[in-house]
């Protein structure tokens, strides 16, 4: 997936959403057996497809996959502020045994300008991969990123209204084990201060974030219950 860049209709979801001075806390089992249109803007490319089973969201692709199958889901209801402290959390699992050919991931984005970006993919026993962009343009190094990993685990991302770090953390354990926290990373879209830098040129009193989650293929058949997420939750720490 890593550079592809989220269509210009998803601008849709910044004018629904909008945005207040305090965060709309938001927690999603995905266990309704259908995706809330009011709580997500769906979007799909080619083949592939999210869609609500056995009480999480599954990315699937199925009969003639192509190089450019895509699924996401956009948060509507809420987009933290950059003045307020949040954190967002949820499970992915992958027991897909693609390697790198398939995976799933979430996107965190300046919802005043979409070219300032960054995004990261699960791809289990294969491990992790990020990226960040400015403007639209991938940052020279990456360092939110791993090597090895488990089919299965729990993501965190935690933002500090005072440093303007994004923090990650990841866990071998999902939400209903116990999470068990272990920091990655960070990024500041202030240009200093992170393991990674970027200058997004977000403004103090109203700058927000936007939160995606995607799964994708790479001409790969994808099942049901094999790429999924589950326990999604946005917060304040």
């Amino acid at each position: 997936m890593k550079t592809k860049l989220i269509p210009s209709l998803f601008a849709l979801s910044a004018v629904l959403a909008g945005h207040s001075l305090a965060l709309t806390e938001v927690t999603e089992d995905f266990g309704t057996g259908k995706l809330d249109d009011l709580l997500w803007y769906q979007h799909r490319e080619a083949k592939g497809k999210f869609s609500q089973a056995d009480g999480v969201l599954n990315y699937t692709a199925r009969a003639k996959t192509t190089p450019k199958d895509f699924a996401s889901i956009e948060l509507l209801t809420s987009q933290p502020g950059y003045n307020e402290n949040w954190e967002m959390s949820l499970d992915l699992s992958d027991t897909s045994v693609l390697a790198r050919n398939a995976g799933i991931g979430f996107m965190i984005f300046n919802v005043a300008d979409r070219g300032d970006r960054l995004y990261v993919e699960f791809f289990g026993t294969s491990g992790m991969a990020a990226g960040v962009f400015t403007n639209g343009n991938p940052a020279p190094a990456v360092k939110l990123s791993t090597k090895a990993g488990l089919s299965k685990g729990g993501i965190r991302v935690r933002f500090n209204k005072k440093t303007k770090l994004l923090t990650f953390y990841v866990s071998k354990t999902t939400s209903s084990e116990g999470y068990e926290w272990v920091k990655l990373g960070t990024y500041s879209p202030t240009g200093s201060g992170g393991d990674v830098n970027g200058v997004w040129k977000m403004k103090a009193a109203d700058g927000a974030f936007g939160i995606q989650l995607f799964g994708f293929d790479l001409a790969k058949p994808v099942s049901a219950g094999k790429l999924t997420i589950d326990n999604f939750k946005l917060a304040t720490p």
